[in-house]
């Protein structure tokens, strides 16, 4: 994890060194060693973070003999390749750091370089024989990179926050994406866009070229859409599924620091650990010390994962550290948790995360293993349509009656109406997809749960929740479109952006074993009723980690559920909360209408409860909004009258 930032005056004036090291400094909890390069017009800094052991003798910027200069912040899996491919001709050595070799692959390979690299990474290439700067981010967009223009300068940066440093950016809402982000959910499609109007993100996969006549993007790798690959037999599958997530984790454990796993009891989570563990047991000397944590509650509850925790201590002869979770309730430090996401994004467990990330640091650990996303990849049912296509209607119902009882906390009746969902989606004319979104929006519940927005802004999410399409890539099942939307979502690039972001400010790198791109590729090729055999949801896992999980963990048929904290943190925070969002910016900006939100904050006292969240989620998401504009925008944005929307209603 570390921090790049970069400016060019596209006009020919020269950079202002302490301006860049500004900007820089908005990033120096990315890195401790900082680094700068200027060369009249064009200026690249860097927060350098060591956290694998052959970044010890590492240094950025790096500038080649050839007049390229790079800033990289990632982690490349595919080192052995590329020292292979440049040993001879670039003399690169087995041990160099990852930037030497990107670099040396821009030498060998021009622009088709980031085609050659897989990791999880954001780097940029100043070229000055071209006059060319290269932003690329990799293929998932795990590490964020975000760009602006302020007049005839060009800026690039691992945050937004160094670019709001800038004298000439002047930040204002994206009043569009807000109200799609809080009111209609973030579309599949995910054009780069922010919540600050004029700042975009590089795409995921995707590489930026800027010269002073312009700019221009394209997509340098992506999945394949039509590959299929087929086993003779189940057992067969699980097994290519072991390779492939055992080298996910491996991966990720290059660290000349401890690597720390957040350990819930939760299927996903103990497979990352009980992976982790087998791989630095069997080669001790190859892999750092690993450290398990956990924020389990011990009390009983919903929460209380103790029973699965005790099988992974049993089977491996370990202590997974109990950390001492903070109390409940979002509002210690709320406002740093919004300037870390640079988002309208609140987390309803901020105390708790907070304290878990601190103590994960405490523990001398640089990089934290987690299990965010193995139910998104390794559980979406909508393969279910492919066996009706293909004619299987008996097996698919098998499938669905199996779901239940592996998921006996989850509603029956959400499988049958997600089922139906998908079987409506699929059969409808294109053409009339527009149509049935706005038919969906206009009857749905969101002016009932959330009246307190005006109408102009309610508006604005459903005219963006219509423009919503998907790319005309035909894939090779249902199941592999659906999933690859799911990962190129708006909202899934914004979470990662969230984890890396609030990773960072404690000084840790977030990484994701189930967002490896080669496991992806894999699970995007077979056939989703492999990945549930028989029904039972994520079987693949369940039996390719046999004889790594504990068989307790492996036949789990629950998850933990913290609602329950988190309609107490609500239920205990709330009167502060209504008293800083009747007065706020919200209200101010027109986003608001001030009657109807006193009205309906008055009636949630005490409905903060029952098996869900939703009320909670939604005067958070609220609370958000608010937030963020305090934190972002000093006074309410002069260009919008307050009116504007109200006069609306």
């Amino acid at each position: 994890m570390s921090g790049i930032v970069g400016l060019w005056n596209l006009d020919g004036r020269p950079v202002e060194e302490t301006l860049l090291v500004r900007l820089g400094e908005r990033l120096a909890h990315r890195g401790q060693d900082a680094g700068l390069w200027v060369d009249g017009a064009a200026g690249l800094a860097c927060r350098l973070s060591r956290s694998t052991p052959e970044a010890a003798r590492e240094t950025q910027p790096l500038v080649d003999s050839s007049g390229a200069v790079l800033v990289f912040d990632g982690r490349l899996d595919n080192r052995e390749e590329l020292v292979r491919l440049l040993r001879d001709s670039a003399g690169i050595a087995s041990d160099c750091p990852d930037p030497a070799l990107v670099l040396a692959a821009y030498e060998a390979f021009g622009e088709d370089f980031a085609g050659r690299l897989n990791g999880d990474f954001a780097l940029a290439v100043f070229d000055r024989r071209r006059r060319r700067l290269l932003l690329v981010r990799d293929a998932l967009g795990v590490r964020p990179l975000y760009y602006t223009r302020a007049g005839q300068t060009f800026l690039f940066a691992s945050e937004i926050k160094a670019l709001l440093a800038h004298p000439q950016v002047s930040p204002r809402p994206n009043d569009d994406l807000l109200a799609e982000f809080l009111l209609s959910g973030p579309a599949q499609d995910n054009p780069g866009l922010t919540f600050f109007e004029g700042i975009s993100s590089v795409l995921p996969g995707h590489m930026l070229a800027v010269t002073p006549d312009g700019m221009s993007a394209r997509r340098y790798w992506d999945f394949d859409p039509a590959r299929r690959l087929r086993f003779r037999s189940f057992p067969d599958y699980a097994e290519a599924f072991r390779h492939h997530f055992q080298e996910a984790v491996r991966r990720r454990l290059r660290s000349a620091a401890p690597v720390a796993v957040s350990v819930s009891g939760g299927l996903d989570s103990s497979s990352i650990f009980c992976v982790a563990e087998t791989l630095r047991r069997e080669k001790p000397q190859r892999h750092p010390a690993l450290l398990g944590l956990t924020y389990s509650s011990t009390d009983g509850s919903p929460s209380d994962e103790t029973p699965f925790l005790a099988e992974i201590e049993r089977a491996y002869g370990v202590t997974l550290d109990r950390c001492s979770t903070g109390p409940v309730g979002f509002l210690d430090r709320c406002e740093e948790a919004v300037s870390y996401a640079e988002a309208p994004m609140l987390d309803g467990m901020w105390n708790n995360t907070c304290a878990f990330l601190a103590h994960v640091r405490e523990r001398g650990a640089r990089v934290l293993l987690a299990g965010h996303w193995g139910d998104h990849v390794l559980f979406e049912q909508t393969y279910l349509i492919d066996l009706v296509r293909r004619g299987a209607w008996l097996e698919a119902g098998r499938h669905l009656r199996e779901f239940p009882r592996w998921s006996t906390d989850t509603d029956p009746r959400h499988f049958q109406r997600t089922f139906f969902n998908d079987l409506v989606r699929t059969h409808v004319p294109e053409a009339l997809l527009p149509a049935l979104r706005r038919l969906r929006i206009s009857l749905s519940r969101t002016k009932a749960d959330r009246p307190w927005y005006a109408r102009e802004f309610t508006g604005r999410a459903r005219r963006a929740a219509a423009r919503r399409s998907e790319n005309g890539t035909r894939f090779a099942s249902f199941h592999a479109r659906t999933l690859y939307h799911l990962l190129r979502s708006r909202y899934h690039v914004l979470s990662m952006e969230w984890q890396n972001k609030v990773a960072a400010q404690h000084g840790l790198e977030a990484a994701f074993p189930f967002l490896d791109r080669d496991l992806i590729g894999f699970l995007l090729a077979i056939p989703g009723e492999m990945q549930n055999w028989r029904g039972v949801p994520r079987a693949i896992l369940r039996h390719g980690l046999r004889g790594i999980l504990p068989e307790a963990v492996t036949q789990r048929r629950s998850k933990g559920d913290y609602a329950h904290l988190e309609n107490a943190g609500m239920e205990q925070d709330f009167s502060a909360v209504v008293r800083r969002l009747q007065c706020g910016r919200a209200v101010g900006a027109g986003y608001v209408q001030p009657e109807l939100l006193r009205a309906e904050l008055a009636r949630l006292p005490g409905r903060f409860g029952g098996p869900d969240c939703e009320a909670t989620w939604r005067v958070s998401d609220l609370f958000a909004l608010e937030l963020w504009l305090q934190v972002f925008f000093a006074e309410t944005p002069t260009e919008r009258r307050t009116d504007t929307y109200a006069a609306a209603d």
